[in-house]
């Protein structure tokens, strides 16, 4: 098959969608698909089209219903192509992009609507109830990213590492872990927290450093190499997720694929993945997060058992080939006769 991919970003920080493009456009190539990835951010509608027309693709395939669910409609329809859209976060939680009349009409125009999970089905259902009968659950894959074992980040060995990787914006509440350990950190001198990821807002970003300025148990390392994210994620003690939404976080999923004890946000994206004490542990507000925190540092064992019961869930329910493969077979779908639309 050739399928062409629409994602929203390629450049700058990286953020879930583009680790989410690189993964599944790598899988379905070894599951035997050709693949054009068109960056949203790179490069004109006018230069999509004319790829598309080179590679003659059988279907779009959008990722983003804001960002790219309207590029690929119009794209389908002046090739006369199926298209179809994968939910990415931000186009369903955030009520400016989903509520946007393009991503009304990109969501109602697509042959099918793929999302991580049910619960996001759900509610996507309830704000499109057009779509009910062209829904596809897809989770997302994970690879354990290597672990080198020769990067320490100027962390101190006795450290005991709370770890935040993130992209630096709202959504992600960065400060939020900032705060809870302002007071508690004075108690618990080894605490140290480590925040990692690049700038996407700026005005938010000097927010957090202006924090950092007062949270000498923190420190924030910018935006870390690919390959040596494995390193941080082994020497991290708990990894933290701290997000106001998420559809299904790329960074709590490497860090349980490494078997790291995760601390999330209750929030319907990481009940996903997490089932509380037995794959990792979700709080409600600060208190349960300070609780949680103290919990962890006492008990090895728990870290331990949390961390592989996590790595053995993951191994066993998002394998990237599987991905492709439910990918491939919605795309078979879609493209044979009669697979298009089944609800008009």
């Amino acid at each position: 098959m050739r399928i062409a991919l629409i994602s929203p970003y390629s450049i700058g920080p990286i953020r879930g969608n583009i680790t989410t493009i690189e993964r599944i456009s790598r899988f379905l190539r070894l599951a035997g698909a050709e693949v054009l990835v068109l960056p949203a951010d790179a490069i004109s509608v006018a230069e999509m089209e004319r790829q598309l027309v080179s590679f003659s693709p059988q279907l779009i395939h959008a990722f983003h219903a804001h960002y790219c669910g309207g590029i690929a409609q119009h794209l389908a329809e002046t090739l006369c192509l199926p298209f179809m859209i994968t939910i990415t976060g931000s186009d369903l939680h955030d009520p400016q992009l989903r509520e946007h009349s393009v991503t009304a009409r990109a969501i109602d125009a697509a042959q099918s609507v793929a999302l991580f999970g049910a619960g996001e089905a759900v509610k996507l259902v309830s704000f499109f109830p057009q779509v009910e009968n062209r829904v596809a659950i897809i989770p997302q894959g994970v690879e354990a990213l290597p672990v080198a074992a020769t990067y320490t980040f100027a962390i101190p060995d006795d450290a005991f590492v709370l770890l935040l990787p993130a992209a630096v914006r709202p959504v992600k509440r960065v400060e939020y872990p900032i705060q809870a350990l302002k007071t508690f950190a004075r108690s618990f001198p080894r605490i140290h927290l480590v925040l990692a990821g690049g700038v996407i807002d700026e005005e938010y970003a000097a927010t957090i450093r202006s924090m950092l300025c007062t949270a000498p148990y923190a420190i924030w390392l910018g935006e870390i190499p690919r390959e040596q994210m494995g390193d941080l994620y082994t020497r991290a003690d708990i990894v933290l997720n701290c997000s106001h939404s998420e559809s299904m976080s790329n960074t709590v999923l490497e860090a349980m694929a490494l078997g790291r004890p995760v601390l999330a946000s209750d929030i319907p994206g990481n009940r996903m993945l997490i089932r509380h004490h037995e794959t990792g542990l979700l709080y409600t507000d600060q208190e349960a997060f300070l609780k949680s925190i103290v919990t962890l540092m006492g008990d090895a064992q728990l870290r331990l058992d949390l961390g592989r019961h996590a790595g053995e869930y993951i191994r066993r329910s998002f394998s990237p080939q599987h991905e492709a493969a439910e990918y491939m077979r919605l795309y078979r779908a879609l493209t044979a006769e009669g697979g298009m639309r089944n609800d008009r």
